[in-house]
């Protein structure tokens, strides 16, 4: 019996210990290179990678084209540019690098009489144009369908700058646009370490994720469209009304012009979790979570951004969760492997 004792009061402390250390280190963090689709926003003309839930309507932009005519009414003779608007983000809340790779629009042609067309894309950085990229039309217009344009603009933010779009249409029709839904998805595909992720627990039946983002958007919203899900073995799916979304702790991070950047976290909790083999499974649009819905080489069709795979606190004298085998103490072990899926285009 004394021995035994000895052995928990050793444990105990090399415990507390590696608390100890633990709390004066540095906070870690995994922040993967990934693309989201910087959407256009229709209320305030806003850039984002927020996007409406699948059962909202599209927002809808009618152009008119400039045209000039030999007779009122009559022939076609000349056409000038429109200016179909500009779309700004929020200011970034840390610094990062980014790539902005393409752009995507969704129009049709409302008069179908003569289809050509060209666009100007002009990025911005603070208000300030930083590329111009003109292409045509990409298909005729004579059904809704999407045109994409390849970018390559890459450009370096510090914590308050913003990115815009200018979009600027010239074409013999007039046309309309459908954009911020995420079926009409219209907007930028931005590539970057817009995420960082500080942890993930899966302690009894409750599992959490926190992270921070350089564009944070409404994630009650996001768990209304499933677009972040707790997934397990044999086809289990965790309950997201069970779920709720806080503020989470303040982080301090070195900015590239060597300032320090304050950044509060997200959390959202699970509870009432009853699967094995837990995994967390996040985007920012909706993505193939169904087993077996793959691309026929073993791999998910449409994946989600980010997956972690978690693993449930054992005891160490039992697997009933507690230390040493005691109840009421829980060793958490969290996030031992991170999967991210850093997709660099998306069908």
């Amino acid at each position: 019996m004394r021995r035994v004792s000895v052995f928990i009061v050793v444990a105990f402390a090399a415990i507390f210990m590696a608390s100890i250390n633990t709390i004066a280190e540095e906070p870690e963090y995994e922040s993967p290179e990934i693309q989201l689709k910087f959407n256009l926003k229709e209320e305030n003309d806003a850039l984002s990678p927020q996007t409406r839930l699948p059962s909202e309507a599209a927002a809808t932009k009618s152009v008119a084209a400039d045209v000039t005519y030999d007779l009122p009414g009559v022939g076609k003779i000349g056409r000038d540019p429109v200016n179909v608007g500009t779309w700004t983000s929020n200011p970034v809340e840390f610094d990062l690098s980014v790539s902005i790779n393409s752009f995507d629009i969704w129009w049709e042609d409302t008069e179908d009489e003569d289809d050509t067309c060209e666009w100007t894309i002009t990025i911005e950085h603070n208000g300030e144009d930083v590329s111009e990229d003109t292409s045509g039309c990409q298909h005729d217009g004579a059904v809704l369908a999407k045109g994409t344009h390849n970018l390559a603009t890459n450009i370096d933010l510090v914590a308050g700058d913003t990115i815009g779009i200018n979009l600027v249409f010239e074409g013999w029709d007039d046309i309309k646009i459908h954009y911020d839904n995420v079926t009409y998805d219209t907007g930028l595909g931005i590539t970057g370490s817009h995420l960082y992720l500080f942890n993930g627990i899966w302690k009894g039946s409750m599992v959490s994720i926190e992270f921070a983002e350089a564009w944070p958007v409404d994630w009650e919203t996001n768990l209304d469209g499933k677009y972040v899900m707790v997934m397990g073995d044999d086809g289990y799916m965790a309950n997201n009304d069970m779920a709720s979304v806080r503020d989470g702790n303040e982080y301090s991070f070195q900015g590239n012009n060597s300032t320090t950047i304050d950044v509060t976290s997200t959390v959202i909790e699970w509870t009432e979790i009853t699967g094995t083999g837990i995994k967390i499974m996040m985007d920012y649009t909706t993505f193939n979570h169904m087993p077996g819905n793959n691309t026929g080489n073993g791999t998910m069709g449409n994946p989600p951004r980010v997956t972690l795979i978690l693993e449930k606190p054992i005891g160490l004298l039992g697997d009933d969760g507690g230390i040493l085998g005691l109840p009421g103490f829980e060793m958490i072990i969290a996030i031992p492997a991170i999967a991210f899926a850093a997709r660099r285009t998306r069908n």
